[in-house]
Formats: structure tokens, C-alpha cells, sequence
């Protein structure tokens, strides 16, 4: 029996972020995007919240980071552009979750926006 997470993004504001919805196979990679206004920052943050644990920090990155890696986890970050990916490589049933990007102000420090939040399901075939 195939297992598949499925993935749906939830957009605030009027930032943009992709895929807008995906189902990927237990195993396969997965990449989402976010794209954002305040730049330079002083970090962009990637979470994922987790229903029984809550919010969790999966990867930080400074503005002159172009890539980080956290186990499954890699985040890059393109300042030009000003956007960042996540990407999960070999989804696991474990990783569904709602993922956040969240960027924090340089020169407003209690300012913190949050972009697009990804919610990860996990959908068992029949």
C-alpha cells in the first residue's frame, strides 16, 4: 500500500508562496517557497508546527546565508530575489505539519512577518 503526504499552502497577507497544494509519496523529496517583502533582515526563519509539539524552529538563516542544511532539511536563500526554499528530502509520515516562514526586521526589532505556512497531511491509499 503507497502512503502519501499531502501538502496544501496557506498564504497571509499579500506575500506569494508555492506549491499552492501537492501530494508526494512517503520517500519522495518535496520543495516549498516563500517569497518576501523586508529586506535586509536580520534572520528568515523556517518553523514547523507541529500539533503535538507546537512550534518548532527547523532552520535559521542570516541575510548573507545562502544555504543551510538541518538533517532532511535544507533551506537556501536567494537575497536578490528575496526568496527561500525549504526542501525535505525522503518525506516521512512524521512530517506532516504546518511550515512557516518567517522573516525578522533589521531595523524594527519586535517586528517579525511571517509569509507563507505550508500544511503537510499525511493520506493513506486504500
Amino acid at each position: 500500500m503507497e502512503k502519501h503526504l499531502r501538502t496544501s499552502l496557506v498564504v497571509f497577507g499579500k506575500n506569494q508562496g508555492s506549491p499552492q497544494s501537492l501530494i508526494v509519496l512517503e520517500g519522495e523529496n518535496c520543495t516549498f517557497q516563500c517569497n518576501y517583502t523586508v529586506s535586509p533582515f536580520n534572520n528568515l526563519r523556517w518553523y514547523k508546527w507541529d500539533t503535538g509539539r507546537g512550534l518548532v524552529s527547523q532552520i535559521i538563516m542570516t541575510y548573507s546565508e545562502r544555504k543551510k542544511l538541518n538533517g532532511r532539511y535544507t533551506a537556501t536563500l536567494d537575497a536578490t530575489t528575496m526568496c527561500s526554499s525549504l526542501h525535505i528530502t525522503a518525506a516521512q509520515l512524521s512530517d506532516p505539519a504546518v511550515y512557516i516562514c518567517a522573516v525578522d526586521a533589521v531595523y524594527s526589532p519586535d517586528t517579525c512577518s511571517h509569509y507563507p505556512n505550508l500544511h503537510l497531511e499525511v493520506v493513506k491509499e486504500a
